[in-house]
């Protein structure tokens, strides 16, 4: 899996977590102890996902090194 395809995949996830916690609110009697498990999940994908995001602003500014080419 190459890493656009591995941000995706995070984005999405993060979505349907987004959609759990949305889903369990919306019942009569939230069970509180899920909603503060899928919660503590969503922010730990939220900070993998902004790992992510730095690594791919720094490999898009990055030049690419080719032979033969000066290094700036």
């Amino acid at each position: 899996m190459d890493i656009e395809n591995r941000y995706d995949a995070l984005i999405e996830r993060h979505c349907r977590l987004e959609a759990k916690i949305a889903a369990e609110m919306k019942r009569p009697l939230p069970d509180a102890i899920l909603l503060q498990r899928l919660k503590r999940e969503k922010l730990l994908l939220k900070d993998e996902i902004e790992s992510w995001e730095r690594l791919l602003a720094a490999i898009k500014v990055r030049p690419v090194f080719r032979a033969g080419a000066p290094h700036a």
